[in-house]
């Protein structure tokens, strides 16, 4: 815009702080955006449609969550509370050694399991 005389300045003027304005909302509008995504439960979602989004990824995050869920599980079924340092290490070696084998072997386990309960429930001729 080319400015020749005090009015052409005035609407330049107007333009530029309409412009101010628009600019500043949208920022103020974006920072609420930005703000709003950094609460945890948003965090959360959002890792979980990217994860679930992501081919091969979820079959891994399900084997690791089986497996530190049935490492957690052994660890209180054999020791309960561990009152002692000992008991606690040996407690915690079990858990890592039950969460590993069953993240590497959780094909296996399933089918094994699923043949055992099919056994279990099967009908009676």
């Amino acid at each position: 815009m080319e400015i020749k005389n005090s009015e052409d300045l005035k609407a330049a003027i107007l333009e530029l702080e309409d412009r101010q304005q628009r600019e500043k909302q949208q920022l103020v509008h974006n920072f609420h955006l930005f703000t709003e995504s950094l609460k945890p439960i948003n965090l959360i979602k959002s890792t979980y449609h990217k994860v679930k989004e992501t081919p091969g990824i979820t079959n891994t995050v399900i084997k690791a969550t089986v497996g530190l869920g049935v490492g957690l599980l052994s660890k209180k079924l054999l020791l309960g509370k561990s009152p002692g340092f000992i008991r606690k290490m040996i407690g915690s070696a079990i858990q890592m050694g039950v969460t590993g084998l069953v993240a590497k072997k959780s094909d296996t386990l399933k089918a094994t399991g699923g043949q055992f309960f099919k056994n279990i429930f099967r009908s009676k001729k």
